[in-house]
């Protein structure tokens, strides 16, 4: 694999939209973001600094994440991470990212010396795991901290540490004939695994998941109920 476009999630892609895949010239993005600290830092004051990068892979490896073709959309001041309220800073990001899906905008073409509809789509993010946490939504830290297992997780407690544990949260991914899944020893003490790997939603199902939650623009709301 040499660029994006080798990879599978691009030629899926172009198989669920071939509208979109056969002209070229429509745009496929990406998204990074993380803090970084801006000033020198000190125990006493901390900073951080929170840029939104969109970067094209339509361009060739060594130009598509230069910095030329990087562009910063949005710088969402400190002191601190902004959390769960991202969604504020990215709201007119995420409005402009819509209307190039859903009905693009009339530019030129300079090396075909024609207008045309362009549109763009959003293809991958880049992040860390807590910055992946705040542009999805999906806590990542304490029990639910898996985006994968989310409310199946099988985390625990530690009854001194009064922390929570992911230590045999992996053996219902193995191969049901692995000998790890009967293993009482290796393990949680006295217990075997049965169950399977759990089911990966598609967008549809996700969406309709996710759509009754509040935002986080509409006031706190509660928890999850056992959660915390």
């Amino acid at each position: 694999m040499q660029h994006p476009s080798d990879g599978k999630a691009w030629k899926h892609f172009d198989n669920v939209y071939p509208d979109f895949a056969a002209d070229p010239r429509h745009v496929r993005l990406g998204l990074c973001s993380d803090g970084f600290t801006p000033y020198v830092q000190a125990s006493t004051s901390p900073y951080s600094c929170w840029p939104v990068f969109l970067t094209p892979y339509n361009l060739s490896p060594e130009m598509c994440v230069t910095k030329p073709y990087m562009f910063l959309t949005c710088l969402i001041p400190g002191p601190t991470n902004p959390t769960k309220k991202i969604d504020v800073y990215l709201q007119p990001l995420i409005d402009d990212l819509q209307l190039l899906w859903n009905e693009g905008v009339f530019t030129y073409d300079i090396f075909g010396k024609e207008n045309f509809v362009m549109r763009a789509c959003l293809m991958w993010t880049i992040n860390d795991f807590p910055a992946y946490g705040m542009l999805s939504g999906w806590e990542t830290k304490g029990k639910l901290a898996c985006p994968h297992c989310m409310e199946d997780i099988k985390a625990f407690t530690l009854r001194h540490g009064g922390k929570a544990s992911w230590f045999d949260c992996h053996r219902r991914f193995l191969p049901t004939n692995h000998p790890f899944r009967k293993s009482q020893r290796r393990f949680l003490k006295n217990k075997t695994e049965m169950d399977g790997p759990l089911y990966i939603m598609n967008g549809g199902q996700l969406w309709g998941f996710l759509n009754d939650f509040p935002k986080v623009t509409e006031g706190p709301f509660d928890n999850l109920p056992g959660y915390g």
